[in-house]
């Protein structure tokens, strides 16, 4: 019988202090495995000098298209930035990615330069993946495929999302009418089995039961919930886990969850039903690179 593998991996190492001592937190004494760093934030460099700390911990690339400033000068990505510099928002982003309102060379150069950023601290990614999911629309996903390959990154996160037990058939775990929700999971199987054919990946990245619907009194129940139920295979959970961070968290959309998440992950029971389901807990370098 094929065995239980499961990533878990924290988004955003470096987008404060906060976030990073949350994230090393739940490495250090919880559940956590890998963690993605953003290079372009306001504690990019407490992130990194705090890696030392934790030795074990993988830590891939979290590439970024719509939060603080590019990494390039303004005037090199002028359809991805505001005249001075700053990422247009998520929203604005995510619309221009799905109508092919940007530029792919931009896009490519940006997402190299962030790569690169990274490798000057002298580290290498274990993996890519990005921020607000932006390298599955459209218009990101050649230009992240190729930016990942030609800086030597064999490892990302899969498009693909699963959660379990399923109740959705066909649909998938995906957002809207029946007929869109079809249609989403049909493009982003085709991402997984084509577009990053050459790309070791997860069999699937893993969401929450909607029936807890981000509800974050029944995160910790959620997440005992799709442990209990996970199947044979190679799976990554994504999480945000952080402290509060005052002149930040006060508008950061994802705060209520995120020292929940530090519960969660550094809570025995979770590790006990770890234990009982035969879980191997693994980073993103344990995957095979392709053609091993």
């Amino acid at each position: 019988m094929q065995s239980k593998r499961l990533i878990i991996n924290a988004d955003d190492f470096g987008l404060s202090r906060g976030i990073t001592d949350g994230i090393l937190l739940a490495h250090n004494e919880g559940l956590l495995t890998s963690t993605s760093l953003m290079v372009n934030q306001s504690a990019t460099d407490y992130a990194v000098s705090r890696l030392t700390s934790a030795p074990r911990l993988g830590c891939g690339i979290h590439l970024n298209l719509c939060q603080g400033r590019s990494v390039l000068p303004a005037k090199s990505v002028p359809s991805l930035v505001t005249p001075d510099g700053i990422f247009l928002s998520p929203s604005e982003m995510s619309r221009r990615l799905s109508t092919w309102r940007v530029s792919s060379d931009e896009v490519e150069a940006e997402l190299r330069a962030q790569i690169q950023r990274m490798k000057s601290y002298g580290l290498t990614p274990t993996h890519a993946d990005s921020h607000h999911r932006m390298h599955t629309w459209p218009a990101a996903v050649g230009p992240f495929h190729r930016a990942i390959r030609k800086e030597g990154i064999v490892r990302a996160r899969s498009p693909r999302k699963r959660y379990w037990p399923e109740t959705a058939g066909l649909a998938g775990p995906y957002a809207g009418p029946l007929l869109r929700r079809v249609a989403v999971k049909a493009y982003l199987e085709f991402l997984h089995l084509i577009t990053f054919r050459d790309v070791a990946l997860p069999d699937a990245g893993v969401s929450l039961h909607p029936k807890f619907d981000r509800n974050t009194e029944s995160l910790a129940s959620a997440w005992k919930s799709t442990l209990e139920y996970l199947p044979s295979g190679t799976y990554e959970m994504w999480c945000h886990p952080g402290f509060w961070d005052p002149g930040f968290s006060e508008t950061d959309k994802l705060a209520p969850q995120r020292e929940c998440e530090i519960r969660v992950l550094t809570d025995p029971t979770l590790r006990e039903i770890v234990s009982r389901k035969g879980i191997e807990l693994i980073g993103f370098e344990q995957i095979p690179a392709p053609g091993a």
